[in-house]
Formats: structure tokens, C-alpha cells, sequence
């Protein structure tokens, strides 16, 4: 019970001194980011303006006490209200969230005491690379799924499926090699 206090009290300072700076460091608790942000990476916020967030970038969000770092999707307006589609870059489910939940911008990402900064040309690349794939990933899903619906049913769709899964273990491969090249000291200050 102590340590629920304590870590309650650590969460509300951290969010104080975030509200203060307009700055701030965050420590990443799931995968859902990876493989560019994974477990135990770090990541640096800056405080931004809903205006300011484009598709493709890494947001911080706030949602039932639980901070969150995903990617947008989409920004667009419903029933008069800013609203940001997201996505993890792991994950295949997306949500809406206003845009007033949004607590700022990933500006850099620390992974194994190497920091990459996202408006380097390096974090340039890495984030426009995945950024692309997730938005393009979540638009070809739209037009995938119902067939994938439709096809559920069809003698040899599990087979089908294997086959998927293993012709996709090469890409998710690559993208791990790509973020451990960038990763390499030599692009570091």
C-alpha cells in the first residue's frame, strides 16, 4: 500500500515539473513502439499545441491515468472537436483520442545510454521510415480486413495465414536491424 502512495506521489511530480518545464523525460513500460521504441528506452517531450501534431508523429497522451506513446495516424475534426487517430507502431489496433489528451511530441529517444534525436536527419529518417509504414500499414488494413473477414470461413485460411505470418518475419527483422544501425555510435554527437 506504501509503495502504491509513493509511486502515486512520483507520477503527480513528474506531471508537475512536465506542466512547469513544458520538458521532460519518460520511461517507456511496453512494447507497443517497438522495435524504434522499446522497454526501458527513454523518451524526451516537449509540451506542443494540437495544431502542431502531423501524421507520423510520436505523441505522448494521457488516458485514464496511464501515459501512453504511440504514433498519429490521422488528425481531423468530429462533431466540431480535434480528435487524433493513433496507433502503435507493434500494434494493429488503433483508437481516437481528443486532441486536448495529448501531452507533447517525442523530440528524442534514448536507447542504451545512445540518444537519438528525432529532428536530426538520422531521427529524420528512422521516424518518416516507420512513421509511413504504420500509416501505410493501418490504410491497407482498412481495405484488408473485410477480406480477411470473408475469407475466415474458406477451407485452407489457416494455411494461408502461416503462410503470412512467416512471409512478415523478414520485414520485422529488418526493421530491428535498421534502428540498432542507427543506433550505432557513429552517428551520435
Amino acid at each position: 500500500m506504501i509503495a502504491d502512495q509513493q509511486i502515486s506521489v512520483l507520477k503527480e511530480m513528474q506531471d508537475e515539473l512536465f506542466q512547469k518545464n513544458g520538458k521532460g523525460w519518460f520511461r517507456i513500460i511496453s512494447g507497443s513502439m517497438s522495435p524504434l521504441i522499446e522497454i526501458d528506452d527513454r523518451v524526451f517531450i516537449r509540451k506542443v499545441n494540437p495544431p502542431e501534431i502531423r501524421p507520423g508523429d510520436i505523441v505522448l497522451f494521457k488516458v485514464d491515468d496511464v501515459f501512453v506513446t504511440h504514433r498519429v495516424i490521422q488528425c481531423f475534426r468530429q462533431n466540431g472537436k480535434a480528435m487524433i487517430l493513433q496507433k502503435g507502431d507493434a500494434s494493429n489496433h488503433t483508437s481516437l483520442i481528443p486532441s486536448e489528451t495529448i501531452i507533447g511530441k517525442i523530440k528524442g529517444i534514448e536507447k542504451k545510454g545512445r540518444f537519438l534525436d528525432l529532428d536530426s536527419w538520422q531521427g529524420r529518417v528512422m521516424n518518416g521510415f516507420f512513421g509511413w509504414k504504420n500509416c501505410f500499414s493501418y490504410r491497407l488494413g482498412l481495405r484488408i480486413d473485410p477480406v480477411k473477414q470473408w475469407l475466415r470461413d474458406k477451407p485452407g485460411f489457416a494455411l494461408a495465414r502461416a503462410l503470412y505470418r512467416n512471409l512478415k518475419r523478414p520485414f520485422r527483422y529488418m526493421h530491428r536491424m535498421m534502428v540498432r544501425i542507427v543506433f550505432l555510435p557513429v552517428f551520435f554527437k
